[in-house]
């Protein structure tokens, strides 16, 4: 668990769900918001901004040694918030989030699966 430094919570998921709207209502991160709320915290504060993509991109693909990666779960909600903040054009490039061509959430936690063989 993600406890660092205090996150206001409830702010947060009020901002996120703005964020998302109706139409991604469905891709809120719960478990991100549960087991990661720092990292929630800095997603949302990124949002809309050039540095957000970079972000993703840490968080999917570490340079330390020492990391053990996020629960499959929480790395589908990284994933599908990242294809909505392209989605929404708030991205700076398009193919700019590392996971270009990548239109299904579904498929890409499959090709994950299937490289933890």
């Amino acid at each position: 668990m993600d406890t660092q430094e205090e996150v206001d919570i409830k702010a947060i998921s009020e901002r996120i769900r703005v964020y998302l709207g109706d139409s991604y209502s469905s891709y809120y991160p719960a478990r991100l918001e549960q087991n990661f709320p720092r990292i929630l915290a800095k997603i949302v504060g990124l949002w809309g901004k050039p540095g957000l993509d970079a972000y993703f991109g840490e968080l999917m693909v570490s340079e330390r040694h020492d990391r053990q990666g996020f629960p499959e779960e929480v790395a589908m909600e990284i994933f599908r918030l990242s294809t909505v903040h392209s989605s929404l054009g708030l991205s700076k490039e398009q193919a700019g989030t590392g996971w270009a061509g990548i239109q299904d959430a579904e498929i890409f936690r499959k090709a994950v699966a299937k490289d933890k063989i």
